[in-house]
């Protein structure tokens, strides 16, 4: 009987211990928060049984399942292991819910959540080319036709120009633009420059007291009330018509005694000087 009691407590014992060595070898791996935030620190630790070469793999993977950290740990004289790590450290890139595994053979896990925060440059930007090669050259494409556009269209009157007689003639008017001045189509009278008066009230009556002050109204064909407008329109037709590349017999003076009778008529002082010794001729 007594025999059989000692059996008894001795198959307890081994139980006992069998079944607490068998508790003593579960597994764990644990995280200080379930929450992160980029460069929080991740305190990681946990137990395992003991192997041969007394170390573990902890490894982190994101909600893609893409490893974005391991590490090989030492295991102490308890199995038990633990670690730090930076959160984002290897550029994590998406927020989501991250799981830490213990390698082993049933694969030990727990998750925590990760926020990546706001991503400034998409992913592309720092690992490839943002812009593609062919997209850079459609670009450049565009951007090349769009300046030469721009060029012809402010380019077009010289280029749908048609050449005259005068373009094929060389011309000492060439040099100062003196057959743009009198045949442009469209210019005002500012088309001359900044014209300083040649002339003043002075020698206006000084010309009247030597008896040489000329009829400026009938050197351009008009009479005494011809408006500015008028003045004007008839100065440009003189001087198509004399200028010196048009005519050479005596057109130089003939333009001198123009010129003057415009600078005069067309100053609206000078012409009421004028105007005041006109009428005394």
């Amino acid at each position: 009987m007594q025999n059989q009691f000692l059996t008894i407590f001795l198959l307890s014992v081994f139980s006992i211990v069998i079944i607490g060595d068998s508790y003593a070898q579960i597994s764990s791996i644990n995280t200080d928060n379930t929450f992160y935030e980029k460069a929080d620190i991740i305190s990681i630790w946990g137990n395992t049984s003991p192997n041969a070469q007394n170390s573990i793999f902890v490894t982190i993977k994101d909600s893609d399942g893409n490893t974005v950290w391991t590490e090989k740990l030492l295991l102490d004289e308890k199995g038990e292991f633990s670690t730090l790590v930076i959160a984002g450290i290897s550029n994590w890139a998406t927020s989501g819910n991250y799981n830490v595994i213990l390698e082993s053979d049933q694969n030990i896990e727990t998750i925590f959540f990760y926020d990546s925060g706001p991503q400034v440059n998409p992913p592309s930007v720092v690992d490839d080319f943002y812009i593609s090669q062919n997209d850079l050259i459609l670009t450049f494409t565009i951007a090349s036709i769009t300046v030469v556009a721009i060029f012809v269209y402010l380019a077009r009157n010289v280029i749908l120009r048609k050449k005259t007689k005068y373009d094929d003639v060389e011309l000492d008017s060439k040099k100062d633009r003196d057959y743009e001045k009198y045949h442009s189509d469209w210019a005002e009278e500012e088309i001359f420059g900044s014209r300083k008066s040649t002339i003043d009230a002075k020698e206006i009556r000084e010309m009247y007291n030597k008896k040489s002050l000329p009829n400026y109204y009938l050197i351009l064909g008009l009479t005494n009330n011809a408006s500015s407008i008028e003045i004007k329109n008839q100065y440009r037709k003189l001087a198509k018509q004399y200028h010196p590349d048009k005519s050479k017999s005596s057109s130089e003076e003939k333009m001198t005694g123009i010129n003057k009778a415009y600078e005069i008529l067309s100053d609206k002082k000078l012409r009421d000087e004028y105007d005041k010794f006109y009428k005394l001729i």
